[in-house]
């Protein structure tokens, strides 16, 4: 026997038997420790708890000190053995409450009881032992266990986020036909779950400085307009990319992918800063091929936008165009019923964009440079690309456009108008564009007549259509009957239907 894998406590009462009990068990190479109060046994116990504890059944209450509450006999881990006598076995009744491994009675020779007692604890230890072992071997192999499947799901969610690119490309493919490239990568990020936020930045058209667009996405995150120091020319230099670079990572923090968007000759002339939600994501998404295909998708935009506009869809003048609006009225050069039947068969209508609130915000700041043919450009070419209706178009001025579209599409153009028109980027041909931010830009959409006189009227702000009606009618009635009859039926496309205003 090792004392140092056997350690004996001793609680008697009998200074007799102590010594007896503690010969036997120094025969077996195993020193008592004797305690003589239940104070002192409580005390010595706690700080390290013995092999085998010898109890008196006398002894196990002191005072206010009962065995029973002692920690690791509540926890059922105290090996104790009962020591009595003749006079004191009736108290083992109380034992019969106790985890215990036997009882031991006052006898001449312990020797041989002690033996198989100290046999039995040796082999419930080898079994408590083993049991520990089993114990941590299988919390190993859960952990172990735990931690493959938790490789597993990162290797799964890896491949996932692999092939999360292509899906998102997909998504941008379906916004193709948006008049913005922006608009479309804003529709895409609001639904990637991964994606916490989005920042955007490219060049004013002066060049002088990047600046964010407006957006009500919840994740776009806009980041404030930074002066350069020198002007850019269609090129973010490397200089502004890490000036934007660091002023994003200020603004919206760490896990912050930097996707740069070329244009022609491989020039960078749009930034895109994503924050990711999880590492995971940040680490295994394809980067690289969502920056490569975007800059292909941005080209596609930036085709139909500098696109010559089509000569077909332009008239070549606001003389030419009120000279086709009036053959609606008037018959093709005046000529024949013949040919204003003709014309009348086509059944076109005529709608106004009223642009006075943003000449009047480019009058107002008279000091600030609007960029006036790069918004006519890109306005007629998203309009274009939004719309889907054909439509010819001709200016009336700096503050009026006039549209002419067949009838069949008339309620569906004014609404895409009037949408369009409202939600347009205006502030962005600004050249101070921050200082037009909340500038109230809210262009007026209406119906005209097919008429060039009707028209002028309208936009000069002049008589009603009454007045055009009674002088086109008193015209009327000095004509012969058969002319005032077709001009009569011309005069329906002067009559105001579906006079909208917006």
């Amino acid at each position: 026997m090792n004392d140092n894998k056997v350690s004996v406590a001793l609680l008697l009462s009998d200074l007799q038997e102590v010594k007896v009990i503690s010969n036997v068990f120094k025969k077996l190479g195993v020193i008592p420790h004797f305690y003589e109060d239940l104070k002192t046994f409580w005390h010595g116990t706690l700080e390290r708890l013995p092999a085998i504890c010898i109890v008196d059944v006398k002894m196990m209450s002191e005072g206010e000190l009962v065995l029973r509450d002692h920690p690791a006999v509540i926890a059922d881990e105290m090996p104790l053995l009962f020591y009595y006598t003749d006079a004191t076995e009736p108290l083992l009744v109380s034992t019969h409450q106790f985890y215990h491994l036997g009882v031991l009675k006052k006898s001449p020779h312990y020797e041989g009881a002690l033996k198989a007692i100290l046999k039995r604890l040796n082999k419930v230890s080898a079994l408590e032992q083993h049991y520990h072992m089993l114990t941590l071997t299988t919390k190993a192999q859960k952990d172990q266990i735990e931690k493959l499947e938790l490789v597993i799901r990162d290797d799964r969610k890896a491949d996932q986020y692999q092939s999360m690119v292509k899906n998102v490309c997909l998504e941008l493919e379906k916004y193709k036909t948006e008049s913005d490239f922006f608009k479309a990568l804003e529709k895409v990020f609001q639904g990637v779950d991964e994606i916490e936020e989005f920042a955007f930045l490219e060049l004013s058209f002066n060049g002088q400085k990047l600046i964010s667009p407006l957006s009500h996405s919840a994740k776009f995150r806009s980041i404030p307009s930074l002066w350069l120091g020198q002007a850019c020319q269609g090129n973010i230099e490397v200089f502004a990319q890490n000036m934007a670079t660091q002023v994003s990572l200020e603004v919206m923090g760490g896990d912050l992918v930097s996707l740069l968007i070329r244009g022609n000759d491989n020039q960078v002339e749009k930034m895109i800063f994503v924050k990711a939600k999880n590492e995971l994501f940040f680490n295994n998404f394809d980067w690289n091929m969502l920056e490569a295909y975007l800059s292909g998708f941005y080209a596609s935009f930036k085709n139909k936008l500098m696109a010559p506009i089509s000569l077909e869809r332009k008239f070549a003048s606001t003389y030419e165009a009120l000279t086709y609006v009036d053959q609606f009225l008037f018959g093709q050069s005046g000529q024949s019923g013949e040919s204003i039947s003709k014309n009348k068969k086509e059944d076109m209508r005529l709608v106004d964009l009223d642009l006075g609130s943003l000449i009047a915000s480019i009058t107002k700041k008279g000091t600030t440079r609007f960029f006036w043919s790069r918004f006519y450009h890109d306005f007629i070419h998203k309009l274009e690309i939004q719309t889907r209706v054909d439509f010819r178009f001709f200016e009336y001025g700096a503050g009026h456009i006039g549209f002419v579209v067949k009838a069949g599409d008339q309620d569906l153009f004014f609404d895409h108008l009037k949408d369009f028109s409202n939600r347009f980027s205006y502030w962005k041909y600004f050249e101070d564009s921050e200082a037009m931010l909340t500038m109230m830009i809210k262009p007026k959409v209406t119906m005209s007549p097919m008429s060039a006189h009707a028209y002028i009227t309208k936009v000069s702000g002049s008589q009603s259509n009454k007045v055009e009606t009674e002088t086109i009618h008193s015209k009327e009635t000095r004509s012969t009957p058969t002319l005032k009859k077709e001009k009569d039926q011309s005069w329906s496309f002067l009559e105001p239907k579906n006079n909208f205003n917006v």
